[in-house]
């Protein structure tokens, strides 16, 4: 049995970073083109290197991204929470997952057909402008997490 209670009332959202630049109306159209979802612990979101079609918004619980590069696998010191993002490879070509994501723990999350996203997008730009805000530097973050745990280079002399 599930511990989570979905959304009952649109401006909860709001307390999420994600969507906290957002009015009521705009948090209505992203709402209406999600789905809630609840992912048990050791469920897979979504794979390195499979095509890319859904964005996750986890509401509550921990996910755990891998990426493996080179054959070495390397993960961000920080599991995902509630207001992260997972599966943004969906938004930009090639559409291709760039990790694999996967619940720690008990999760409930929005998940998102980018295609739909994306049209959402195009009709309101300022909707676009503030997930992107967001994710651009969440996804920076990561980043830079995944160059400190990176082995030093070797030296050229």
């Amino acid at each position: 049995m599930s511990q989570f209670v979905f959304v009952k009332d649109i401006n909860q959202l709001a307390s999420y970073p994600v969507f906290s630049r957002l009015n009521e109306d705009q948090l209505r159209k992203f709402y209406a083109i999600c789905v809630e979802e609840t992912f048990l612990p050791g469920a897979l979101l979504h794979k390195q290197g499979e095509p890319a079609e859904k964005v996750y918004i986890i509401l509550q619980g921990q996910v755990g991204e891998e990426i493996h590069v080179g054959g070495r696998l390397m993960s961000p010191v920080k599991p995902l929470s509630a207001g992260d993002v997972t599966g943004c490879s969906a938004l930009f070509p090639p559409n291709l997952h760039t990790c694999t994501a996967r619940a720690i723990t008990e999760v409930n999350a929005l998940v998102v057909d980018a295609e739909k996203m994306r049209h959402l997008f195009d009709e309101d730009c300022e909707i676009a402008r503030s997930f992107y805000r967001h994710v651009i530097g969440a996804l920076h973050h990561r980043i830079r997490t995944l160059e400190l745990m990176a082995p030093p280079k070797p030296s050229e002399n």
